[in-house]
Formats: structure tokens, sequence, C-alpha cells
């Protein structure tokens, strides 16, 4: 392949640099894909040494336990307020929830320290050390809209004091978290929806950039394109030929001379 040669995606048929227009938008949608989120890095099938440390394990523990309160705020959320309080599967339901978020918030700390002191915005992740910030300040709004909506002692104590609280803010009258409703409307689809946004945000990032390395540990990163299948190049094998039987193209046997030995 020559060195100004363009390389296309194998899977997307698309070079990257493709143009917008109206009438054919799909290769330019392709393009921007293929650009930011190249399927090697989304899907790899090689990471660095550094990855299976335990701290580097703190991120995807935290994805699963969000996922586990999501399936359990779901069905939470279809069962209604009185359903964890009458029923005793809805009481388990509501307690996988609750520790589901305790133990979402114990990885999260612990991720975010541990990305801190590794200065894990290093190598252009700046964007996505700040999602992470991001979605650790909406997670903490989140959780206090769902103590609100417990409907216990719990609940109403934190109410009465965010009431005081907000209402010295100037906000009390467009948020009233004396307001059972709304707090339910602001926990399952506002703040939940922003939350789950904000992370696949992140995930994206991390995927497009790599797993930060600890500092000094550049050199043990996966190159970009160490995932991809090698394209190999055909090269020609000789072929053994009868004695007498020249190569193709090859040159004929320069004669040597016969060196004179002078009279016999």
């Amino acid at each position: 392949m020559s060195g100004d040669a363009t390389v296309r995606d194998p899977v997307t048929n698309t070079a990257g640099d493709e143009s917008f227009s109206w009438t054919t938008p799909s290769p330019w949608v392709r393009s921007l894909l293929v650009r930011n989120l190249p399927l090697r890095r989304l899907l790899p099938d090689a990471e660095p040494s550094y990855v299976s440390s335990l701290l580097y394990t703190m991120g995807v523990l935290t994805l699963a336990s969000l996922l586990v309160v999501i399936v359990s705020g779901v069905l939470l959320a279809v069962g209604g307020v009185q359903w964890w309080h009458t029923s005793t599967l809805g009481a388990s339901v509501n307690s996988v929830h609750f520790w589901g978020v305790q133990a979402f918030f114990l990885f999260m700390a612990v991720h975010a320290l541990a990305s801190f002191f590794t200065m894990a915005w290093r190598g252009g992740r700046g964007f996505t050390w700040v999602t992470g910030v991001l979605a650790f300040l909406l997670s903490v709004v989140t959780a206090f809209t769902g103590f609100l909506m417990l409907t216990n002692w719990d609940s109403q104590y934190i109410a009465q004091q965010a009431k005081d609280a907000f209402n010295a803010l100037g906000i009390g009258a467009v948020w009233n978290v004396m307001d059972v409703g709304q707090q339910f409307t602001l926990h399952v689809v506002v703040t939940s929806g922003l939350l789950g946004f904000i992370v696949l945000i992140h995930l994206g990032q991390i995927r497009r950039r790599g797993v930060a390395p600890p500092p000094g540990a550049e050199h043990l990163e996966v190159a970009e394109d160490s995932s991809a299948t090698p394209v190999s190049t055909p090269r020609e094998v000789p072929v053994p030929l009868p004695p007498g039987v020249r190569q193709p193209g090859a040159q004929p046997p320069v004669p040597q001379p016969v060196p004179d030995r002078g009279p016999r």
C-alpha cells in the first residue's frame, strides 16, 4: 500500500473525512462515529496490563452497582410508593435498591480518589474527568431526591430540614421538597435520566481515549490500532528449480577467470 493511500474503516467503509450532505448524510454520520467512537476502541481485543490492578476495577464495580440500582428502581417505580411499605417483596426490592446505592457511592468514591491521585485527565482525557465529576455531583442530587420519596420518618425529617434551606436560597417555590409527587418525578425521570446520559458519555470517552495509565507507565498503553486485525501482505515464496535453470529475470552467472599456473 502506498503512503498516500486512504485507509478506510473495514466495517463502515469510511475514511473519516466525508463531507456533510443534506441529501445523503449517512456517510458523514458514519465518518463522525469512526473518528470519535471507532469499533476497535468500543470492543477492544486487548487491554493494558495495569487494568488488572484492584483500583482499576472500581469503575466497573460502580457501573455494576448502578445497574442493580436501575433495575430495582424500575421495579419500585412500577410498584408505587405503597408497594414497598405493604408488600414483603416490595420491601425486599427496596432493600436491594438501598444497599445498591450504598455500594454505588462507595465504589464511586474510591474510583474518584484513585483517578484524582493518578491524574487520570492526562493524555487528552480532560473531558472524561469532567463527565466523571458531573456524574458524581448528579448522583448526590439523585440520592437526595430518593431519600425524599422514602415516605418514612427519615425522609420527613430530611424534607423539613431541606425546606428551610431551600427557602433561604430562594428556590423553595420551584423545588418543593415537601411534595412527594414532585420528588418522585424528579428522582425517577429527571435526575436519573440525566445521570444515565452523563454516564453513557463518560463510558464513551473512556472507550475513545482508553484507560489512563499510572504516572510513569504511559509506555504500557495499548496502541490505538493494536486491536485491529493485522492485514498480512502477500509475499513471493521462492520455488526450487531444477539444476541449471535460472529464475525469470535473474542475471546469468559471471564466469570466473582460470588462474594461470605457469608451465608444467
